[in-house]
């Protein structure tokens, strides 16, 4: 069943019982066709943590061709879950050189699943580590190009106006897949996954690059030149001159928000170059553009009445839409903005305005894009694609136990749980480290519909304390009722004194608020209220209170950059991890600071008065709240 129109009403509180079945019979069915695929591979084959369920097949002679249940309640009892850990001695297979950047082709073929990978994804490396190589497979067993809802909303057709796609094809390297006698068989690119996927969708493949280079998309802002420059700021500023020039935008896509705040960013700081180049146009001469610049040149024409309407515009971003007034003619932006992104959405609506949408683009993982947007308009519910991947879900605090995880048609409006994902491009039962909230499910079909509550990885955890990723956002956002917007953020063990703290590197929209020194002691207030644990350790001194330390603007973007240069690729794909423990991070972030926000004694019981003065307008809503939990109580024991 495909779900093409967003739904009119809001998700119902309980799975119904007349789509029960069929959200089981979906979910089944997606992974009945992972299995029956997949049963030919290598690493169903070899993989340790799968030889229980290898036996349990041969003992119970069932065969997975079976649509039935019974394959999928021995895979439920048998399969561990799985990290990287496991995945791990597989993927390196892809990297057992005969020559360099060349493998033999026999070691991969039907390696996670059948064939050969139309690509290897990359991780970000955002948690500090090394990044992570995972298969990509570019058809599902069903026959479908894996990920089209997701491409559809980075590319939506448009014929009222341009469009701009700021994304890049480079890859980090290419890999030769040869034969027994050294030919070449397959060249497959490694880079991140937003690139490997718009690549196998618009069937671009590494070997035509030199063919695109000359090209320009109907309709898009960029020609394709744009997508192989190898310098981030050089990337950024030919993307935005290009997508500047253009009167009739009308949309602006990109991966996350941040990469739609570099844009903004790039606009204000290089004004006078961009104004100057459209005037006379001409591409300016920048790092990263030999080879390349021609053919932008071929693109770009003198447009001297767009100059002077941009001048007419100006600069000043302090009032609200500034670029609407940039691009009279931009109606939509598309972006993730849930998680840690949702701290850069008051920035971004003062800069877009008011009218124009900004659309969700749904939760993506190099792992699955296993969740689409419930509507477009709202950036918080997401609905559980049934179309790619299996999903099933471990309740928030229960042991790993493969018995204990749920499928989609038994989960629980409410409840949190860690997601497991069992995938098309290889039979394990991986936890991609995400956690989601139950918020209901879709009237339409059924399908689970979800809240993105943060990452296993984000928890801050330091001496006897675990902050969940939610309460780590959410202190900062307090926090802005002092500092002014907090565009990006960090955080990180600030162990500069004896009392060991939970530090905040933060970069804030404009200046700081005229009380931001409260900052550090509304986000301890907000912490020690949502954390039991956070208050006694505080109280023991076990830990300091925490510490905010604002870095100047434009330095989240400089990271990224930095980061791009270290890892090689993955411009729209690089992101600022809400808790980092990497040393040369917190090492070039300090270099970074400008103010550290302190409070006096005196400031701190201000802050005090102030919540204690404010704290009877609470008292409405605290009722209401015992009202609605009394009354629902009372209900079910009458049900009962």
């Amino acid at each position: 069943m495909t779900i093409e129109l967003f739904p009119s009403s809001s998700p119902d509180s309980v799975l119904l019982p007349r789509f029960a079945a069929t959200v089981k019979e979906r979910s089944l069915r997606s992974f009945l066709e992972i299995l029956n695929a997949n049963t030919i591979t290598t690493f169903f084959q070899e993989a340790p943590n799968l030889r229980a369920f290898r036996e349990a097949l041969v003992r119970d002679n069932t065969e997975p061709l079976f649509a039935d249940d019974s394959s999928y309640d021995l895979y439920r009892r048998t399969v561990p879950v799985m990290t990287y850990e496991e995945y791990r001695p597989f993927v390196l297979r892809f990297q057992e050189f005969v020559e360099p950047d060349v493998v033999p082709v026999s070691k991969v073929t039907n390696l996670f699943a059948p064939g050969i990978p139309a690509f290897i994804a990359h991780s970000s490396g955002t948690s500090g580590g090394l990044p992570k190589w995972f298969a990509k497979y570019g058809l599902h067993p069903n026959g479908r190009r894996t990920c089209c809802a997701i491409v559809e909303k980075v590319r939506p057709k448009t014929t009222d106006g341009t469009l701009c796609v700021i994304s890049s094809l480079l890859t980090k390297k290419v890999l030769t897949l040869a034969a027994s006698n050294g030919e070449p068989v397959v060249r497959i690119p490694v880079c991140p996954v937003s690139t490997g996927t718009a690549r196998v969708h618009s069937g671009r493949g590494v070997l035509n690059d030199r063919y695109l280079l000359p090209l320009k998309d109907p309709n898009v802002t960029s020609p394709m030149a744009v997508c192989f420059i190898p310098n981030f700021k050089t990337f950024m500023i030919i993307h935005t001159l290009f997508a500047l020039a253009d009167r009739q935008l009308a949309h602006i896509s990109c991966i996350f928000a941040t990469v739609l705040r570099d844009l903004y960013r790039t606009v204000e700081g290089n004004w006078n170059l961009l104004i100057h180049s459209i005037e006379d146009g001409v591409i300016p001469d920048l790092e990263g553009l030999d080879g390349l610049k021609e053919h932008l040149q071929a693109h770009f024409s003198p447009n001297p009445r767009r100059a002077d309407e941009l001048r007419a515009v100006g600069r000043d971003t302090s009032t609200p839409g500034w670029m609407k007034r940039l691009w009279p003619n931009l109606r939509r932006v598309v972006a993730t903005t849930t998680g840690a992104y949702a701290t850069i959405l008051p920035e971004m609506r003062h800069y877009v305005g008011p009218d124009i949408e900004i659309h969700s683009m749904g939760i993506m993982a190099t792992e699955s894009y296993y969740a689409l947007p419930y509507h477009s308009l709202n950036g918080e519910l997401y609905r559980i694609s049934e179309a790619d991947d299996f999903v099933e879900f471990l309740p928030l605090g229960k042991d790993r136990e493969p018995s204990l995880l749920k499928g989609p048609w038994e989960v629980v409006t409410g409840e949190s749980y860690e997601v497991f994902l069992t995938t098309h491009d290889g039979l394990w039962r991986y936890a991609v480290g995400d956690i989601v909230t139950v918020v209901g499910f879709d009237p339409r079909d059924g399908q689970p519909v979800i809240c993105f509550a943060g990452r296993t990885s984000g928890d801050f955890r330091l001496q006897h304390t675990v902050i969940p990723e939610e309460d780590v956002v959410d202190a900062i956002r307090a926090a802005q009722i002092y500092t002014g917007p907090i565009a990006e953020f960090t955080a990180t063990a600030d162990f500069r004194k004896p009392d060991i703290s939970h530090g905040f590197f933060i970069e804030v929209q404009d200046v700081l608020g005229p009380e931001a020194s409260l900052a550090p002691e509304m986000i301890k207030i907000h912490l020690c209220a949502s954390n039991f644990n956070y208050a006694k350790d505080l109280e023991g001194r076990r830990i300091g209170p925490p510490t905010v330390r604002v870095v100047r603007k434009g330095t989240f973007m400089e990271y990224r950059a930095w980061k791009i240069e270290q890892i090689g690729s993955g411009f729209v794909q690089t992101k600022v991890p809400v808790v980092t423990w990497d040393k040369e991070l917190v090492a070039w972030l300090e270099k970074r600071v400008h103010t550290e926000l302190q409070a006096s004694c005196k400031e701190q019981g201000s802050l005090i008065d102030k919540l204690r003065s404010r704290a009877w307008t609470l008292v409405p809503y605290l009722l209401s709240v015992v009202l609605v939990l009394v009354s629902t109580g009372l209900g079910l024991w009458a049900l009962a």
